[in-house]
């Protein structure tokens, strides 16, 4: 039994941002911390994670023989609050590859979502 009356409030949304961009040069882009890549198992696939220095995560590629994440052949990044999290994404991304298409625009910022 709840002791939640008719005048309780509701239980706040939560949201959780992930982000799909093109890697930016070693320069330009957030600390990523080569000491802490992961190779998270999502399904039957490895897919490697490290930490960002603001405290999330960055999966970048679709195989275990994954390229540095600086590399010209690292095209994607999807960036979330945890390794997993990171992993998962990117995995149902690749599963579709036009659906990274449809999330980013045609110069490859990301689509506005209104």
């Amino acid at each position: 039994m709840s002791d939640a009356g008719p005048d309780a409030s509701a239980k706040p949304s939560r949201h959780v941002s992930i982000e799909i961009i093109e890697p930016p040069s070693p320069e330009g882009s957030p600390g990523l911390d080569p000491a802490t890549r992961v190779d998270t198992m999502v399904q039957d696939r490895l897919l490697p994670t490290a930490r960002l220095d603001d405290g999330r995560y960055v999966a970048w590629w679709f195989d275990a023989d994954a390229p540095d994440p600086y590399d010209d052949a690292t095209t994607e990044w999807v960036v979330a609050p945890t390794r997993f999290l990171a992993a998962a994404t990117f995995r149902e991304l690749t599963e579709d590859p036009a659906r990274f298409d449809e999330l980013l625009g045609e110069d490859g910022d990301p689509a506005d979502a209104e």
